[in-house]
């Protein structure tokens, strides 16, 4: 063989090795990514989460049907439960004419005294009903002012990985407490229906998830999406849903979502729904019912107007009648 020749074979021979060098690296990388996306995921639907389960007793109770919910879809999360329960403290008042008219001081003390009984019957419910789910609680007295519970609350939120909070919507005390959490704690609020849900709430791991996403594009429905992604971790099937008459929406980013679940191995189909004169908060609700979604995924908005705190108005709605599970982010 002449010179040239061999210089030239063994040029490409050192071209083949090089390119299958290449194609085992790429392989091996390509492997490798694959493993850590798998593991990573897999961590996910294994990972327990810290739930925070706030529990009022004053003026009203929380009301256990919705406590049922809020342990039911713990137990399908497969999380553990921080449940803090409140025991108001009110604070001594100095007035003799209040006390000779209406006797204050024995007001006060029936209160609570009232809260205190509530407690003790509320958190031996808890247990009872999480020993039954196969769920570890741990229940705590909160004592504090009535109008203080929401400041003892969003310290602890801040260290969890989710909240649920029980709401019907007609107590303004709990409505606030919900939005302070939703605003302030820096991670997902999930709210249960304080009566019967629309649809039923999933317990069991056998039982099917299914999950609706409310995608309009913003900074807040990302925000809610990637929160949810341990929930959506564990799901049937997550549907995106977008209205197409409430705002423009560009259809590359739902095409984007789709693939960074389907890159997730989360199935999930794209629902377009049409508002019409509905409010939009209604409007989500609804189709998360006719799609038999055991629980809404969807971004909160709230605004500082004039030393007021101003409520979107899909925020507003669904947290004056909540019709079933929803998992609200800011």
């Amino acid at each position: 063989m002449e010179a040239g020749s061999l210089s030239l074979a063994t040029a490409r021979l050192i071209r083949i090795n090089m390119s299958f060098r290449q194609s085992v690296m790429i392989t091996c990388r390509d492997a490798a990514r694959l493993v850590a996306t798998v593991g990573y995921w897999l961590l996910l639907e294994e990972m327990n989460m810290d739930i925070l389960l706030p529990t009022a007793t004053f003026p009203d109770a929380t009301a256990k049907v919705g406590l049922g919910h809020a342990l039911g879809l713990s137990a399908r999360l497969g999380g553990r439960v921080t449940a803090p329960v409140q025991e108001v403290d009110i604070a001594p008042l100095h007035s003799a004419l209040g006390e000779a008219l209406l006797g204050v001081s024995k007001m006060a003390a029936d209160a609570e005294r009232l809260s205190r009984n509530r407690a003790d019957d509320i958190g031996l419910w808890l247990r009872e009903r999480a020993d039954g789910l196969g769920l570890t609680i741990e229940v705590s007295p909160v004592r504090c002012r009535p109008e203080a519970f929401a400041d003892s609350l969003v310290p602890l939120a801040r260290y969890h990985d989710l909240t649920i909070t029980v709401l019907d919507g007609t107590d303004p005390q709990r409505l606030a407490e919900t939005e302070a959490l939703i605003f302030g704690s820096g991670g997902p609020v999930l709210i249960v229906p304080g009566l019967e849900a629309a649809v039923p709430v999933t317990e069991q791991r056998a039982t099917s998830l299914n999950v609706m996403v409310a995608w309009d594009g913003s900074q807040a429905a990302s925000r809610a999406l990637r929160d949810a992604m341990p929930i959506l971790a564990r799901a049937d099937l997550v549907s995106v849903v977008t209205i197409g008459d409430d705002k423009a929406i560009e259809p590359a980013g739902v095409v984007g979502i789709q693939a960074l679940l389907e890159h997730h191995g989360i199935r999930n189909k794209h629902v377009q729904r049409e508002r019409g004169s509905s409010q939009i908060g209604d409007t989500l609700q609804a189709v998360a019912v006719s799609q038999d979604a055991n629980l809404l995924v969807m971004g909160a908005y709230g605004r500082s107007r004039l030393q007021e705190f101003v409520l979107g108005g899909a925020t507003r709605t669904v947290l004056h009648a909540p019709r079933l599970p929803i998992l609200l982010s800011h």
